[in-house]
């Protein structure tokens, strides 16, 4: 078998084979330990989670091989995680083989792309990549292992008919009649985008460089336009019957959009300036492509004539390929100027504004500010044990003033160094469009997706963390909130369903929300699901309101979806979205209303570098508990304490709030029975209020989180340590955990 990397997708395949190196160094390691430790979930999900984003990734640039085999090795370990095979030498071995496969895999395209040797068909240029028969023989392998490691029957029956039903799904995918079911859905779609496409060509970029020949952007513009419409018909194609009309004009189509294409990069690289003549025969070109759609659109092409279009382009790219380099390059815009004005221009220094930096060095910088907070910080108890402890108020005074403007100095360098590690969110919203595309397509749903507040800010650390849930969501989103054209429209909606992506600064925290328009949750339906799969009971269930109902999605191996696909139905996803975001120091909330839509809304911190927390004392421990999960700190009298079900409650302001002592949540003591009133931090999880009881509160002091290695790493609660003042090291309190 073999595979086609296509040379507009080099770039794309080379991230995400760095990627894939990333996910399986240290993977064969944690497969091992399957072996011992096959009922840690955490471990199961970690190694999950890794192989989604292979199978997810190569499904995106079309290496199906990669995919599949992800597939199968998805539902070994999700037969592990719902104790439906036993672990066994055979199911390790398969997994190693597939770890085995996906090193020498990788090897062997690096050696593909190196060698650049490209194959040229259709207009289309591509590396050929083939691997034999091994990856036949692995995925065979892993079946066999999944089906002789099966201990329940009906698991065992289960696993039987989806593979009677993999052939008839099979057999249905190449027959002619899915084939021209399949078209008649995606024509729709071909001709709205690719309208929208020439539309945007023709209606903006066009006129810019008609006023403009230097507009390098919109030229850029210009060719992703065209590379998505060659894309789409691309896809189009594939699902048409090689004999049909549509499919024979399709052809002359597709190679009309490729040679374009071929000549907006020989300019695009080039830097070749895009005069009027370029402008006015690229018009030529939007009304072709626009007349063929038409053409697609009623199935007649007698009377659509190409006009040697191809030919003409081929012409224009010869007769850039003969001028001279110097011609190639952009003309200084001063060349009509006089020379006087030409020669002030040049008496004048031209230093560049931006300039490129490692990024290791900005954290190393930053790693430096940090320590430098902690020093901040001792000036202050310095200051107090001089008055106090010696008596030198005056000393006490001068020391108390140098640290003040110490405190100034490093305040402006950690404003300073955040403001260069902050970058635009829509480095990764730009993701989102393409996602909702092959969704629509897969699923046959029409839906649209709006971003809103693509500037806002964010330390680079969260964007590399947030991309992934923020994909799941969407993907959800499209996947299980989007309803069928027909339900929509039973329920008088839009046939085109509705996704908003935004994000937006609010007290000093980013909030991204991802918002449809689909059928929302419903959390009768949540809850009975929940006791069908015995994750809660039905007397559990009673005492739940509506929003801890909906957040049960959030559990391991929950899944509303009535059927696996590669989009979702495995129940991990969610519990890993949730599980990267509290990593960072975030929270999601759901709203959401049956038929109406739901909003996921995740708060996030503006950096994981430096942060604001409150000292608590329990007995003789001191915590520090970050500020953004704090609404207040009340004193609650003991008599307003209420115990039911085990749990004690009071009222706060005519609500019910729960209320636990840190002191019995950390096993570092028992309660103090002897106090009338308890210091209590009221926190939030972005969903609900709960009470903390603490001995003493402190003060408040920004911190920098040190993390916790080893087995430390994995204590509930604790997210890491910090330095105070006096140099006493202090446990930092994860209040989602204590959740």
């Amino acid at each position: 078998m073999s595979s086609r990397i296509y040379i507009e997708d080099i770039d794309l395949v080379k991230v995400f084979i760095d990627k894939w190196i990333q996910y399986l160094d240290g993977l064969e390691k944690e497969i091992i330990k399957i072996e011992i430790h096959w009922e840690d979930i955490q471990l199961l999900n970690n190694i999950f989670e890794c192989i989604k984003k292979i199978k997810r990734e190569s499904s995106f640039v079309g290496l199906c091989g990669i995919t599949r085999l992800s597939y199968e090795v998805e539902k070994i370990l999700e037969g592990i995680r719902d104790e439906n095979v036993v672990v066994n030498t055979e199911l390790i071995d398969g997994l190693l083989l597939y770890v085995n496969f996906l090193n020498g895999y990788i090897a062997r395209m690096h050696e593909i792309l190196k060698e650049q040797d490209f194959i040229s068909e259709n207009g289309s240029s591509y590396l050929e990549f083939q691997y034999g028969q091994k990856e036949e023989q692995i995925l065979e392998g892993l079946k066999l292992a999944f089906k002789n490691s099966i201990v329940n029957e009906k698991e065992e029956s289960k696993y039987k008919e989806e593979a009677v039903e993999e052939e008839i799904s099979f057999a249905m995918l190449q027959s002619d009649e899915f084939k021209y079911g399949l078209a008649k859905e995606m024509k729709e779609q071909f001709l709205l985008e690719n309208t929208e496409h020439i539309e945007r060509i023709e209606n903006d970029f066009l006129i810019r460089l008609d006023s403009n020949c230097d507009d390098k952007e919109a030229v850029n513009e210009i060719f992703r336009a065209i590379h998505s419409v060659k894309g789409g018909t691309g896809i189009y194609i594939a699902v048409l019957p090689s004999q049909s009309n549509i499919h024979i004009g399709l052809e002359k189509f597709l190679e009309v959009v490729h040679t374009f294409e071929s000549l907006l990069m020989l300019i695009r690289d080039n830097s070749y300036r895009f005069g009027k003549d370029l402008v006015d025969f690229s018009l030529l070109v939007m009304d072709y492509l626009k007349s063929f759609i038409s053409s697609v659109d009623s199935e007649e092409f007698n009377d659509l004539d190409d006009n040697g279009i191809i030919e003409n382009i081929k012409q224009q790219i010869s007769n850039i390929q003969k001028l001279p380099g110097s011609l190639r390059k952009n003309i200084p815009a001063m060349k009509n100027q006089t020379q006087g004005k030409a020669d002030d221009t040049k008496s004048k220094s031209i230093t560049p504004q931006t300039i490129r930096v490692n990024q290791e060095k900005i954290d190393k910088m930053m790693n430096m500010i940090s320590e430098l907070l902690i020093v901040k910080n001792s000036f202050m108890h310095i200051s107090a044990k001089l008055n106090k402890d010696y008596d030198l108020p005056e000393i006490s005074k001068e020391v108390k003033q140098v640290g003040a403007y110490v405190n100034r100095i490093s305040d402006d360098l950690q404003n300073a160094i955040m403001s260069i590690r902050m970058v635009e969110i829509k480095t990764v919203f730009q993701k989102m469009p393409r996602v909702i595309r092959d969704i629509a397509q897969s699923t046959g749903k029409k839906m649209e997706l709006h971003m809103e507040g693509e500037s806002t800010e964010i330390d680079k650390t969260i964007i590399e963390q947030i991309s992934d849930p923020l994909v799941h969501l969407i993907r959800n989103a499209a996947d299980h909130g989007i309803e069928d054209l027909l339900d929509r429209l039973s329920k008088g909606k839009p046939e085109t369903g509705r996704i908003v992506l935004r994000a937006y600064n609010k007290d000093k925290n980013v909030f991204i929300e991802i918002e449809d328009d689909g059928k929302g949750i419903d959390a009768e339906r949540v809850k009975k699901k929940a006791i069908e799969k015995g994750i809660i009971s039905e007397k559990e269930a009673e005492t739940m309101n509506q929003s801890q109902l909906i957040n049960l999605i959030f559990l391991p191996g929950f899944s509303m979806a009535k059927k696996i696909t590669e989009v979702s139905g495995r129940g991990v996803g969610m519990d890993i979205v949730k599980s990267n975001i509290s990593k960072i120091n975030g929270n999601i909330k759901i709203e959401s209303e049956v038929d109406k839509g739901t909003k996921m809304i995740i708060k996030l911190p503006l950096t994981l570098a430096v942060s604001r927390g409150l000292i608590v004392e329990v007995g003789s421990e001191t915590y520090i508990i970050p500020l953004d999960n704090i609404v207040e700190t009340v004193k609650i009298n003991t008599n307003n304490i209420h115990k039911f079900n085990g749990k004690f409650f009071t009222y706060l302001r005519g609500e019910a709030i729960g209320i636990e002592w840190l002191c019995e949540i950390f096993l570092t003591g028992a309660r103090d029975t002897e106090k009338d009133e308890l210091n209590a931090l009221i926190l939030s999880n972005g969903i609900e209020n709960y009470a903390i009881i603490v001995d003493k509160l402190k003060n408040e002091q920004e911190f920098v989180v040190k993390t916790l290695d080893g087995y430390l790493s994995a204590i509930p609660g604790i997210s890491g340590s910090t330095l105070l003042g006096n140099g006493k090291v202090v446990l930092i309190v994860n209040p989602v955990d204590l959740f």
